[in-house]
């Protein structure tokens, strides 16, 4: 029996490539490679009808372009002010699954809608206002509209299903993978090149993620202008990742530390996606202390890289570091400085056994499981609707 899959890919032609639509395009690409086991599945992309050439470079063979009537910003206009049309008379019935926390409205269809976090419930403060506001509203009206719900890890999905008051078998888990094609220890020889490229000297720890409050880059910096001497005068502390909002107090953290004769050097939206698995590849360690995350994708990345992690002890964080991360309180600065000083001052052995433990957490997310995982709410959607 034929299914047809319609899958909003804005995120996709988004003029800012965020963390989601790494995700999606991720999902996809994974997807497209299980479908030629699928025969009777019929999967499209849904992106304004302008955007359908910007598909090209993800290389889709079996998933294929829908293009929707109007503009990007009318759609996106108008799913802001909700005033979409019902989209399955606009793009046919279908089993209709949405990546971005945001449902269409929908005639009579089937829907699956992805909730990766609820930071603008949880964390309101570290989240743009009006962008807080509309997801507040939207999100609970898509799980109360939606079929089911995906989450990145259980311990997600049983936040949603507790904040939205919904059973924990309308939450399914459908979560990340890492490319091990591209995250993988790199050669010295690469690692001097790309260190050389962004003015990194010497030994450093890095981390990555959007420079904003949520990823805590202020108490990180306070805890590290704390480590012992011997380990500031040896070590900078590189921050790597795109600005966002709030970012100004980030930045005038960082320049005070410099102004103190701390190292610490801001790699600001500048490391290409190429060059990353070789600056994790050459940290002495990697943090990762963001206070609040529907998954995290750097620990894992660091891994892969076989880049021991100093990582958050809340929110999902221990789950998806599983045993192989050292976890601190992320709003303890003591906790992050200790940590961070216990990592540095590792022995050989000790520090093997971690990187060990880290390349086996990361076989435990692969984006063909997370693909199979969507196939099979896709299935039971269908199922309960037939």
């Amino acid at each position: 029996m034929s299914q047809r899959l319609v899958i909003d890919g804005k995120a996709l032609v988004d003029p800012h490539f965020s963390g989601i639509g790494h995700y999606t395009m991720s999902l996809l690409q994974a997807l497209d490679e299980i479908l030629v086991d699928e025969p009777g599945l019929d999967v499209r992309l849904a992106v304004p009808m302008r955007q359908v050439g910007h598909l090209a470079r993800f290389r889709l063979r079996r998933i294929r372009p829908l293009g929707v009537p109007m503009s990007y910003t009318t759609l996106r206009r108008r799913l802001e002010q909700g005033r979409l049309p019902k989209m399955d008379r606009v793009c046919g019935r279908a089993t209709y699954f949405f990546p971005n926390y945001v449902r269409w409205p929908l005639a009579s269809s089937p829907s699956i809608t992805a909730v990766h976090d609820l930071s603008f419930d949880k964390v309101p403060d570290s989240v743009d206002g009006p962008n807080a506001v509309f997801l507040r509203r939207e999100v609970r009206h898509s799980v109360e509209r939606s079929d089911l719900i995906t989450a990145l890890t259980a311990t997600m999905a049983d936040e949603i299903a507790a904040h939205y008051g919904v059973g924990r078998s309308k939450v399914q888990v459908v979560s990340c993978g890492t490319d091990r094609q591209r995250f993988y220890k790199r050669s010295d020889r690469e690692v001097d090149a790309v260190k050389r490229a962004y003015g990194v000297f010497g030994d450093y720890v890095i981390t990555v993620g959007n420079i904003e409050p949520r990823k805590n880059q202020v108490r990180l910096v306070d805890a590290f202008c704390a480590l012992p001497r011997d380990l500031t005068d040896r070590y900078t502390l590189v921050l790597v990742g795109a600005g966002a909002w709030n970012e100004a107090l980030i930045h005038a953290r960082v320049n005070a530390a410099l102004a103190e004769g701390f190292r610490v050097k801001l790699l600001l939206g500048s490391v290409g996606d190429d060059d990353l698995p070789a600056l994790y590849s050459g940290a002495c360690c990697s943090v990762f202390v963001s206070v609040y995350e529907g998954f995290g994708m750097p620990p894992l990345e660091s891994m892969a890289c076989q880049t021991p992690v100093v990582s958050s002890s809340r929110s999902v964080m221990p789950e998806v570091g599983g045993d192989a991360a050292l976890l601190v309180d992320p709003l303890d600065s003591a906790s992050v400085t200790a940590g961070l000083t216990e990592m540095l001052r590792l022995d050989s052995v000790s520090r093997h056994d971690l990187v060990m433990r880290g390349l086996r957490n990361v076989d435990r997310y692969q984006w063909p499981t997370a693909a199979r995982a969507l196939l099979g709410a896709v299935r039971s959607v269908g199922a309960a609707r037939s």
